[in-house]
């Protein structure tokens, strides 16, 4: 066994060289099956801890990834036996997976780098830009990995190389065709990839459930109170590539019912793949049509009606919005306004959790509304690294804010500060500065809305709502 991992020393030792470029000849390396499979543990060893590093809290382990792991070996063996045959070198058929895998730990490691660390999304062009050095990288890599195994150098050994490491790298752009890379470690901004058979969104089947679905929802919508002021809470998420936001707003759904006298009088519009026939999509065409059901069912001059918007960005003053494969319109500022217009909904309060979320807060605000959002316009958000949990700021709002406050400044106030305290303590910068716009004539009327948060109700934290 020492003298196995003394090999393997030798050979990641000689693998460094050969990915930084430096001088190195065939000789450095020690061949044999066993330093293949050692080497290959190595790869997987890397990509299990990268993975799981790089996983937004909390993390769920997928056996996937082993899968992921065997078929990339397969194909590097695949290459390798195609490229020992053209050229009639038989020991190419061990010499170029051990020089290949000897040589890659340190591009995976320098891969895996820019998702450990805090970037905004400001950094996606960058991002894009490291991506493909990356890819580079490895095909240089590759093409001097067949040059070094060749024993004998044949005849056009560059050439030979080259076209040898570009038939190495074939699985870069094509292996996802076959069989799709999936990661060790799946975080909470990550959705399980559909089989073949699970729904699809735009399948008939679900796009007819979906007709019924929303139908029902609003058919079961209580009516008004007469005396009270009710409030009216419909949450919306339409990122459907992230289960995160479905938690969240489950999550703020049952602390508006608990606690703010919700109950029979909400509704969440998510997309999602595991409420494909379960939940009504959070589309634009939906949204309308909910706020103008609850708009001839309140009493208009009293009961108030509450938006919790729940998305990775606002940026440009877009929600986005995905539910593949359908494309779905955006929603801004300006067509949640007139969707709340037409529908005849006078008190409203908005909340907008999403990066540069604060572009919201102008165009909605007015005399007979609240608008709190996450940042403000010209900040992404603690929570927009690709690392950071991305429903911070909403957790903090209703299941610290509303779930425990009596009033909603107070609320905002305890999530403004968990967010200050995160980013203090995480170097963070810009700061997010969360955004409140209270108009004038809805300052007294959120003061009729204070004794809703009683005390002794069970709030369900956001996680144990998580059931994926």
């Amino acid at each position: 066994m020492g003298y196995a991992l003394a090999s393997l020393s030798h050979n990641l030792i000689a693998g460094l060289r050969v990915a930084l470029f430096m001088r190195v000849d065939r000789l450095r390396f020690r061949f044999d099956v066993a330093q293949i499979l050692l080497l290959f543990a190595v790869s997987a060893i890397i990509d299990f801890v990268g993975d799981y590093l790089r996983a937004v809290p909390p993390r769920e382990f997928a056996i996937e990834g082993a899968g992921s792991e065997l078929y990339s070996a397969a194909l590097l063996l695949l290459a390798a036996a195609l490229i020992a045959v053209f050229c009639k070198q038989r020991q190419l058929l061990l010499s170029i997976p051990l020089l290949v895998l000897a040589s890659l730990p340190i591009v995976q490691i320098v891969h895996y780098a820019p998702s450990w660390l805090a970037l905004g999304p400001e950094m996606a062009d960058a991002m894009l830009a490291f991506e493909k050095a990356i890819v580079i990288w490895i095909v240089f890599v590759l093409v001097r990995c067949v040059a070094i195994a060749f024993s004998p150098p044949p005849s056009f050994v560059w050439l030979r190389a080259i076209l040898g490491g570009l038939l190495l790298s074939m699985p870069i752009w094509f292996g996802d065709l076959l069989y799709p890379n999936h990661p060790w470690w799946r975080g909470a901004t990550d959705v399980q990839r559909p089989t073949e058979t699970e729904f699809n969104a735009a399948s008939e089947v679900v796009l007819a459930a979906q007709t019924y679905i929303l139908d029902n929802a609003l058919d079961k919508m209580a009516d008004e109170r007469a005396g009270e002021t009710d409030v009216y809470f419909v949450a919306f998420a339409p990122h459907g590539r992230s289960d995160a936001y479905r938690v969240d707003a489950e999550a703020a759904q049952h602390v508006m019912d608990s606690r703010w006298g919700t109950d029979g009088r909400s509704i969440v519009l998510v997309n999602n793949p595991k409420t494909l026939v379960t939940a009504p999509f959070a589309t634009v065409t939906n949204l309308r049509e909910t706020l103008n059901e609850i708009g001839g069912a309140i009493d208009q001059e009293d009961d108030v009606v509450m938006i919790y918007v729940a998305s990775p960005t606002a940026r440009n003053n877009q929600i986005a919005a995905e539910q593949p494969p359908l494309g779905l319109v955006e929603l801004g500022p300006s067509g949640l306004k007139q969707l709340l217009d037409d529908a005849g909904i006078k008190w409203r309060i908005v909340v907008v959790a999403a990066c540069y979320a604060g572009g919201f807060a102008e165009t909605l605000a007015d005399e007979f509304t609240l608008v709190i959002t996450s940042s403000k316009a010209d900040a992404p958000g603690f929570g927009c690294d690709g690392r950071t949990p991305p429903t911070l700021f909403g957790d903090a709002f209703f299941q610290q804010g509303l779930a425990k406050g009596t009033t909603f400044e107070s609320a905002f106030e305890i999530a403004k500060a968990r967010v200050a305290e995160r980013e203090s303590a995480a170097g963070y910068a810009p700061p997010s500065e969360p955004q409140w716009k209270l108009g004038e004539q809805m300052a007294g009327k959120l003061k009729t809305l204070r004794k809703r948060g009683g005390t002794g109700a069970t709030v369900m934290r956001s996680t144990e709502l998580h059931t994926g």
